[in-house]
């Protein structure tokens, strides 16, 4: 039976093989791939800095007879409806015919104009004029921001769009101030304000980051011959870091992910650091990553985990990607059973990385596996959510799982520990996760990407064993993750204790575990910019779910008092005691009130204790997981 399942395995992956062949023919390797008909597409983009707007023309020649024009309802990577519709202003299409403007409600209601069911618009003569204007968010974050001494544009909220015509090569020239200097993925030209893009799919997975020669810092470093670029954007005043042991880290980054692949397969690739916040974004060639100067200031670290994550999604997610995660529509939401994969096991080897590039102290790497083991026990999802189940839902309110919220980071993260150690059972060196990316990588990084059965047979060939039943239990099931047995494999004792939450001099605390998500830049899960605040419950059996609370409810009020910002919602709940009631208004349809009753809670404490003894596996398996494998790739 078994002998069989492998057989079976290595002739449907040798199938897969001739998808990483990287050219069919010469005129595969051109840099403009269209037909006689294929549109020519311009974009110019003008920065107005007074007006906080992006003012966008863009210049359709060899048009289609007749068009739709639309505009992304999501962008890659964030698996969150945006609606960028809802920042287009004066949206004019001029033809030889004249001019027609489109309300700006036109668009918005669908992301799309004309909309579903309606006729596409008639173009007479061979070019279409389109032009309109983008309002800019002014808080700097990791999405898109613009500020007066710099800018950072993305694509899906900045250029539109002919559906169908995706694949068409486009051309992008910026307007921006005489002082500024724009750093981003895409080709240049000749011409420094002027750049190249063979793909739409490729323009808005390009972020653009430009700013004065004050506030916009760069720095090339070559790794393996290859040329990094390290770029940061710093507010007016913001506090000064030490920027070579902020680059530092990058080489070393790259580096340690080089030797789980084995090369580097773009032209260059550039990290955009930004001065405020929003965790990171992956890009095709690049990343966008939002940390405030201020923690640099005190820790030049501060980003080398965020870093080494962007970064490996070039391979992991870019290139080894599940089947629904492309070709894109960018008008429906797209779902997968498999972002515990792409975003979780991201995580395991960022951390990774981190570790075997010296970035962290052996104590230091333990405590933090500790406390991810702590978070997972913690929450009250844990046995009742599996992480398929958590990736497939990514996009919907907590309420479709029960109120249970379980994050595919961090079970992917804890899942890829785990897979590392079980499939090296039958051979320790039979190369773990790394061997199970490369193995994704050379039979499904083509067009087709893989399935979630894919992951299980390709496990099972590096494992030397049949995989099917710890998928079946830890990742399409709900059985909590064996933690105790990782912690043991690696010469450790996981210790929990589970104790009424106390202050510093011993005293019970409320159950004070509610907050609101803010509105945090294009993506995020605050909803729109300048709207109502949202509920975030992480335990539906705390005192606020029993209540009757959800995560997702829009805040309207606290005991009768609007709340206007996240510090006012924080003010009144840190006040809070035991034995208290508060009336919370909120919005789910209808307009409700819930009065909660404050108790106190219990507290998941986990640490990781060494064994009095290792054995030699026990210490062999240590030493790869704080270094890797030894051998070169």
């Amino acid at each position: 039976m078994r002998s069989s399942y492998f057989v079976l395995a290595a002739a449907l992956a040798a199938g897969s093989l001739h998808a990483q062949t990287p050219l069919g023919g010469y005129a595969d390797a051109f840099e403009t791939r269209a037909g006689a008909r294929t549109p020519d597409i311009r974009y110019e983009v003008r920065v107005d800095t007074a007006g906080n707007r992006l003012a966008v023309v863009m210049r359709i020649d060899r048009a289609p007879d007749t068009l739709r024009i639309a505009i992304p309802r999501w962008a890659p990577g964030a698996y969150r409806v945006v609606e960028f519709a809802s920042r287009l202003r004066n949206v004019v299409i001029r033809t030889a015919d004249g001019e027609r403007q489109i309300a700006d409600s036109g668009l918005a209601a669908g992301s799309m104009w004309p909309g579903r069911g309606q006729l596409p618009f008639r173009v007479t003569g061979d070019s279409v004029e389109i032009r309109y204007e983008i309002v800019c968010d002014t808080a700097p974050n990791n999405r898109a921001f613009l500020a007066s001494s710099g800018a950072l544009l993305d694509g899906p909220a900045t250029y539109l769009y002919l559906p169908g015509q995706t694949l068409a090569p486009a051309r992008v020239r910026f307007e921006v101030p005489r002082s500024w200097r724009i750093v981003t993925g895409l080709v240049p030209t000749a011409d420094s304000a002027a750049f190249f893009a063979p793909s739409y799919e490729v323009l808005i997975d390009s972020p653009v980051l430009m700013g004065d020669r004050r506030s916009l810092a760069l720095r090339r470093l070559t790794v393996d011959g290859v040329v990094h670029r390290a770029a940061w954007w710093r507010r007016p005043g913001a506090a000064a870091f030490d920027t070579a042991a902020f680059v530092a880290p990058i080489p070393a980054i790259v580096e340690q992910t080089k030797r789980i692949f084995g090369w580097l397969p773009y032209r260059e690739y550039t990290f955009l650091f930004i001065d405020g916040v929003g965790g990171g974004l992956e890009h095709l060639n690049s990343t966008t990553i939002g940390t405030p100067a201020a923690e640099f200031a005190q820790y030049p670290r501060a980003h080398v985990a965020v870093a080494a994550h962007e970064y490996f999604h070039h391979w992991n997610v870019k290139r080894i990607r599940p089947i629904a995660l492309g070709p894109f529509d960018y008008q429906r939401i797209t779902r997968s059973r498999s972002l515990w994969l792409s975003e979780g096991v991201t995580d395991y080897f960022a951390n990774a990385i981190v570790r075997r590039a010296a970035l962290v102290t052996e104590e230091e790497a333990r405590d933090a596996l500790a406390a991810s083991m702590q978070d997972y026990l913690a929450n009250p999802a844990n046995g009742k959510l599996s992480p398929e189940r958590s990736s497939f839902t990514a996009w919907d309110p907590p309420a479709v799982n029960r109120g249970y919220s379980l994050s595919y980071y961090l079970s992917g993260s804890l899942l890829g520990e785990i897979l590392d150690v079980r499939l090296r059972s039958q051979h320790e060196n039979s190369g773990g996760m790394d061997a199970l990316m490369r193995r994704l990588r050379d039979r499904y990084a083509g067009a087709r990407g893989f399935t979630d059965a894919d992951i299980v047979r390709e496990a099972g060939a590096v494992c030397g064993c049949d995989m099917r039943p710890f998928f079946a239990r830890y990742v399409g099931g709900e059985g909590s993750l064996p933690l105790d047995d990782l912690a043991s494999a690696l010469g450790w004792r996981l210790v929990v204790e589970r104790s009424p939450a106390t202050d510093r001099d011993g005293q019970p605390v409320a159950d004070r575990r509610i907050g609101v998500t803010p509105y945090g830049g294009a993506g995020s899960a605050g909803g729109p910019l300048g709207g109502a605040l949202k509920l975030s419950i992480a335990d539906p059996t705390s005192a606020w779910g029993r209540a009757g609370l959800a995560s997702g409810d829009t805040v309207l009020a606290v005991n009768g008092e609007p709340v206007s910002s996240p510090a006012v919602f924080r003010s009144v709940i840190g006040r809070l005691a035991i034995g208290d009631s508060v009336t919370i208004r909120v919005r789910r349809g209808d307009e409700r009130s819930y009065v909660v009753h404050l108790t106190g809670y219990e507290r998941v404490r986990a640490h990781l204790e060494e064994l009095p003894t290792l054995t030699a596996q026990q210490q062999r398996a240590r030493e790869r997981w704080l270094h890797g494998d030894r051998e070169e790739r």
